[in-house]
Formats: structure tokens, C-alpha cells, sequence
């Protein structure tokens, strides 16, 4: 019978499982084969129970929040670039490059010293910040904005996610352009640094949500954020951005591994029993 508490476990009577008691009552010759038979039933709705009990942990990751102008990488982003085409290997950005801005004084960037302003860009201040940086190229970041800027050689800019543990991710963003002259930009999912989802930015045009996932994921395998591609690429926010994970316990695994002691000590006496026998 099952029946369920207050704390919204559910708990079985034994009433629930005569597979475990009804070889009692049969002839001895038939003992052997039955409770054989139902200790592996048993066995089985045990392993259900414990999998279905089973609560994994998950966690949220915003590459906005989470931003760092001091260290890259920095935990499980990193803030890097690909040359043409995508899916190239991912170099690390070197620069932190305060940029000046209105009303001020800086918002932060990392950069590459070979390729002028690609880079990924961030305004950790409370307030609007004006930015030029290349040429007439004025962006508008809002406070906490995180953006990034295409290479002259239409190298992709990139923000990349690395799976600290083994698990299920899922990722999402809004890319809006924010050159005040208008925007025009390539933008990218990846998983593994191929590309899962794409979409367009026009100038003065609506935002462009993507998301992509699930994804079983090993630790170290990545999710990325990619701009770039095309020789009319400016700056283009990533707003609303996270990766989100479903991660297995370690209590899971204790849990299913004691769930498989009763097959391990069945087969061991059973070998025995051979042994003996023979």
C-alpha cells in the first residue's frame, strides 16, 4: 500500500510487494526457484525506488553577475575569441582593458593586443554608461550589461561556460544590438564548439532570443557565446543570459549503491552454493 507523509515522501507497506512473502506457501522443491524469482523483483522495485527518490541538485550561472575584470578564466566563464570559422580553437583574451566612458569613469573589458576591440565587455557600475570604441562606434551599456565586440578580421568574440561537474545543462540569452548607429551582428550557440543554435541582428531591430539544451555534459566539456563572423559585426549585448544544470547528488549514488548490495550477496552465496555442490 502506499501512502504519502507530510513531507511529501512516499512510503510502501510490505502489503505492496507479496512477491517477497508468497514463495512460502509453495511445495519445497519449487522454495529455490521461487524466492530466486522474487528477490529479483524485489531488487528491481527497489532500484525504482531509490532512482525515483532520488532529488538532484541544480544551479544557475549568469556570465553577467558573475563577470570578472581581474581573472580569465574566472571560475567557469572564460572570455576569449575564434578566427573565421567557427569552431576554431578558443584563445583566452589577455588584456584587462578599463574603457572609458560617459558618465563614467570606466566599464570593464577583456581584449586581445593583436586585434584591436574584439573583446568582451561590462558595465559593472549602477548607472548608463556611454562607450566609444572603434572609430565613431558609440555603444549604450546598461548597468550590469554584458556585451561583446567582433575582431577587424571578423574573428568571433566569445564567452564560454566549462562544466565544473559531470550533468544536464541547458543555456539561453538575448542578444540585442547597442551601436547608437545601428547594429549588425552574427550571433551563436555552441556546444562543444559547434554551433547548436544562430540567429541575426538588424540594425534598430528586436532582440534575439536563443537557448538550446539539454545536453549531457562531462566536467570540462563547454557551452559558449559567440559574435562575430561578418565584416559589419558591432557591439551586441547578451542580456538574460544562463546556463542552467540539473547535477546528481553523491547521496544518489550511495543510495543506488546500496540498493545493489542484496544482488552482490545473492550471487555470492549462490556461487558458493555451487562450489559446494560440486
Amino acid at each position: 500500500m502506499k501512502t504519502h507523509s507530510n513531507t511529501g515522501l512516499i512510503s510502501y507497506s510490505m502489503t505492496a510487494f507479496p512477491v517477497l512473502t508468497r514463495a512460502t506457501s509453495i511445495p519445497v522443491r519449487r522454495v529455490k526457484r521461487r524466492i530466486a524469482k522474487g528477490n529479483t523483483y524485489a531488487l528491481a522495485l527497489l532500484l525504482g525506488l531509490v532512482v525515483g527518490a532520488a532529488r538532484p541538485a541544480s544551479a544557475q550561472y549568469d556570465p553577467s553577475a558573475q563577470f570578472s575584470p581581474v581573472a580569465n578564466p574566472n571560475g567557469v566563464w572564460s572570455y576569449g575569441f575564434e578566427s573565421v570559422p567557427l569552431g576554431s580553437p578558443f584563445n583566452l583574451l589577455t588584456v584587462p582593458a578599463p574603457v572609458p566612458a560617459v558618465p563614467g569613469p570606466t566599464i570593464d573589458s577583456w581584449q586581445d593586443p593583436f586585434f584591436g576591440a574584439i573583446g568582451v565587455f561590462h558595465n559593472g557600475t549602477a548607472v548608463p554608461q556611454t562607450v566609444t570604441t572603434v572609430g565613431s562606434e558609440v555603444s549604450q551599456f546598461d548597468p550590469g550589461m554584458l556585451a561583446m565586440n567582433a575582431g577587424p578580421n571578423d574573428q568571433f568574440a566569445v564567452v564560454q561556460f566549462t562544466a565544473p561537474v559531470n550533468g544536464i545543462y541547458t543555456f539561453q540569452g538575448v542578444f540585442e544590438g547597442i551601436d547608437t548607429a545601428g547594429t549588425t551582428s552574427s550571433v551563436y550557440l555552441l556546444e562543444n564548439n559547434l554551433m547548436v543554435a544562430t540567429g541575426n541582428i538588424i540594425p534598430f531591430g528586436p532582440p534575439v532570443p536563443l537557448s538550446s539544451g539539454p545536453f549531457l555534459l562531462a566536467a570540462g566539456q563547454t557551452l559558449a557565446y559567440a559574435v562575430g563572423g561578418g565584416p559589419a559585426n558591432s557591439m551586441t549585448a547578451l542580456i538574460n543570459a544562463q546556463v542552467a544544470a540539473v547535477i546528481p547528488e553523491p547521496s544518489t549514488y550511495a543510495l543506488l549503491g546500496l540498493a545493489l548490495v542484496p544482488l552482490v550477496v545473492r550471487r555470492g552465496l549462490a556461487r558458493k552454493r555451487r562450489g559446494a555442490i560440486a
